[in-house]
């Protein structure tokens, strides 16, 4: 069973409304367990439509840094959504690609209303660090929370070592460093395609299938090995959840 831990479709990311329902008819087709992400309030509205359509879409709320300025006035009604979200993100810091610089002051205030609801009731976090990586993993550090991700990760290796040692998770895409990839424990690596392709667009089950052929290649392992490391760590991140037993329960059969 393929199982995506970040993928986005809304409008933002996949403007065209019938590849999205080519994505979501694929997703029902194949049994994809797909995590949708979402970068602001509006997404995360759109996202929670698109997973009725679908028992195995479950949408996670976040807010991407880069819209921080734009909720400045909404901190309060972000910590509710955040309360009732059954996951958080795609969440966190970044600098290096914000086009509007005015949303760098209020990044870190915002992605500590979602430290403080992971913490405090043990939730999934899916986060986004671009730069700074090492002032994003102390911040991290600062709060007890068990189940972080690092998406995408695109920080230093020799900061991996500390990330690795504390057990925090790696989510891969399509887009990967192969020393980093090499770099990521078998026991925190998890699978993510993040963005469909827009030009040539392909459904998800043909995105995951590529994407898993090239990281078992990296690996040196089987495809099947790989699918069942994803999943295997995917069931420890979700299993003392009870907010999340119809995934458990879908993929374990």
């Amino acid at each position: 069973m393929f199982i995506d831990t970040h993928l986005h479709l809304e409008k933002r990311w996949l403007k065209d409304d019938t590849n999205r329902q080519f994505a979501i008819d694929d997703i029902n087709k194949n049994k994809i367990i797909t995590w949708a992400v979402t970068s602001d309030i509006q997404s995360y509205k759109e996202t929670i439509e698109y997973a009725k359509q679908s028992k195995y879409i479950f949408a996670s709320f976040g807010v991407l840094p880069w819209y921080a300025h734009e909720y400045v006035d909404r901190f309060d009604e972000i910590a509710k959504l955040c309360e009732e979200a059954i996951m958080l993100g795609e969440i966190g810091l970044d600098e290096k690609y914000a086009k509007d610089k005015a949303c760098i002051p209020h990044q870190k205030p915002m992605l500590e209303i979602f430290l403080k609801e992971a913490e405090k009731n043990n939730k999934i976090m899916n986060l986004h660090f671009r730069g700074k990586e090492r002032e994003s993993f102390e911040i991290i550090k600062s709060y007890k929370i068990k189940k972080p991700i690092f998406h995408g990760y695109s920080g230093e290796i020799d900061l991996m070592k500390e990330i690795n040692d504390l057990g925090y998770y790696y989510s891969i895409g399509r887009r990967y460093n192969e020393e980093k990839l090499l770099e990521i424990p078998d026991d925190l690596l998890l699978l993510e395609i993040d963005v469909l392709p827009t030009e040539d667009f392909k459904v998800p089950s043909e995105v995951f299938s590529d994407m898993l052929e090239r990281h078992a290649k990296v690996r040196n392992i089987t495809l099947e090995e790989l699918e069942a490391i994803n999943q295997k760590n995917v069931l420890r991140l979700i299993g003392d959840d009870p907010n999340l037993n119809e995934m458990k329960k879908l993929i374990q059969g």
